[in-house]
């Protein structure tokens, strides 16, 4: 008769398993989250154009952004993202803005478009980079 045949893991080898585990975690995690915070800009600054295109429509019909506080079209609504605009001049210039809702992961952002095309990040995670910039930033360490 022969001698039953060993089963399982040992412990060495469970615990080398959980250390390669932990090493690819270390490594995959913060850059997945990195993925999916730049993954959010584009839809706010889209977004932003969208509602450029918008208010200069409106301009074309009605000579004016909206009154003298607010713009005349509504804000979209988003999961990461508040948008507001504010008319100023009497209604002849309008500032766009895009602002991270807080608490959430896109917080520390912060995007604006004005009614002469000038786009602006104001605002970022301090990994990022210095704020303000004459464009939009969509990764860490970028300049326009």
């Amino acid at each position: 008769m022969s001698s039953p045949s060993p089963q399982g893991f040992s412990l060495t080898e469970l615990m080398i398993t959980l250390a390669i585990a932990a090493i690819i975690a270390a490594v995959a995690i913060p850059g997945y989250r990195d993925h999916m915070l730049r993954a959010h800009i584009p839809k706010a600054t889209s977004a932003l154009s969208a509602l450029a295109m918008r208010l200069e429509q409106h301009y074309q019909d009605n000579q004016a952004y909206g009154d003298t506080n607010s713009c005349a079209i509504a804000m979209p609504e988003d999961d990461y993202f508040a948008f507001e605009c504010s008319a100023n001049n009497g209604g002849q210039s309008f500032l766009l803005k895009a602002r991270g809702k807080s608490p959430g992961v896109m917080s520390d952002f912060t995007f604006t478009l004005d009614q002469n095309g000038n786009a602006m990040t104001t605002q970022l995670p301090a990994a990022w980079g210095n704020t303000p910039l004459d464009c939009w930033i969509n990764k860490p360490s970028s300049t326009c």
